[in-house]
């Protein structure tokens, strides 16, 4: 007769669920059906049906669990309900059925030949390395995006996997399927911080971290406003594709000012807030970075359809900056804005590429 489940690997499905709600209400779809894989196996290693085997239960998510992970994190990014989507979670409801009405012979064939059958090896360690694998995936793929939320994934699928191995007592085997949720929810949640904080373009913070910050600022500061000079010319001449890379480049330097907060404040503007220990070296920053922008080269490659060949070009960038410095004629970081903002007007009236202070 089966035990009752106890509070602790019931806790294993609730952290994977309330990790699986939370990727359904910022839409993170691959989260989604990736939770919704280890929550079903949270629930069958919880034994909370009493007509489920404890033993068939732990068969179950060795036999299914690493496919079904391995095809998701091989998924694109896609809507919720596309149709490869589906097809996963067809199958996770196809793996659910056969565990908890399939007849003894029918779950003794599936056991025979799941995960991998013709290999001669314990089914634990075969379902570990699957997960592991799988794992793998989401590692490169969080190399490849810089996203956190794809690290904190890979992390919950190995957790998973030392889950799976038959050296790992049950206690242990709840606790780390509790961890995975909890990496999950981890990762979800600070994709929802960039989400509301972070350009995705620049990568900087965004015009509602800058409202923030000037919200808690305090003390002696200065405020800078970065305009890249004739943006809308220069897309309209290499296109958007181009001008994003123009803008990242800016930003990327921008990143790189020490001891001064940049944020991206809307289209090719930018914000850099120094705070007291930097405002006296404001100007010279300010003029050091227009003078590097000016002297930077951006490559791009363009094809000519007559000679049908592809030439390397390099482009010029040139910023205009208006800073305002707080004293006694500005005070409140609303003036200050305002104040920086139309000394970079006067900068670009005056001919851009040059640095003026109010």
């Amino acid at each position: 007769m089966n035990a009752m489940p106890d509070v602790w690997s019931m806790s294993a499905v609730l952290i994977n669920a309330a990790a699986l709600l939370l990727a359904l209400g910022f839409r993170r779809n691959r989260a989604v059906v990736l939770l919704a894989i280890l929550t079903a196996g949270a629930l069958a290693l919880s034994n909370a049906w009493s007509a489920l085997p404890i033993a068939r239960g732990l068969d179950a998510i060795r036999m299914f669990t690493p496919w079904l992970l391995l095809i998701a994190v091989a998924l694109p990014e896609r809507r919720l309900l596309a149709r490869r989507n589906l097809m996963v979670l067809g199958g996770l409801l196809l793996a659910s059925w056969l565990t908890l009405a399939a007849p003894a012979h029918v779950w003794s064939g599936l056991r025979d030949a799941l995960p991998l059958g013709l290999i001669a090896q314990e089914p634990g360690k075969l379902a570990a390395i699957l997960v592991l694998l799988a794992a793998l995936v989401c590692f490169l793929r969080g190399i490849s995006s810089r996203l956190m939320l794809d690290w904190m994934l890979g992390v919950a699928l190995v957790l998973t996997s030392i889950a799976l191995l038959p050296a790992v007592p049950s206690t242990a085997k709840h606790t780390l399927l509790a961890l995975a949720g909890a990496s999950a929810v981890i990762g979800i949640l600070h994709a929802s911080y960039r989400m509301a904080f972070v350009d995705g373009l620049a990568g900087l913070p965004n015009r509602r971290s800058l409202d923030e910050a000037l919200a808690r600022i305090s003390g002696d500061f200065a405020l800078a406003m970065v305009d890249i000079d004739h943006f809308k010319q220069f897309n309209d001449k290499y296109g958007h594709a181009i001008g994003d890379r123009a803008l990242r480049a800016v930003a990327a330097r921008l990143r790189n000012l020490r001891g001064v907060r940049a944020f991206r404040y809307g289209g090719e503007e930018f914000c850099l807030l120094f705070g007291a220990g930097q405002k006296r070296n404001a100007r010279e920053i300010c003029e050091n970075l227009r003078t590097e922008i000016a002297d930077m080269r951006l490559p791009i490659r363009s094809r000519n359809s007559k000679q049908n060949s592809t030439t390397r070009t390099l482009i010029k960038l040139t910023i205009s900056i208006g800073l305002a410095e707080r004293g006694a004629r500005l005070r409140s970081p609303p003036d200050m804005l305002i104040a920086a903002d139309k000394a970079l007007y006067k900068a670009k009236a005056a001919g851009r590429n040059r640095v003026v202070i109010l």
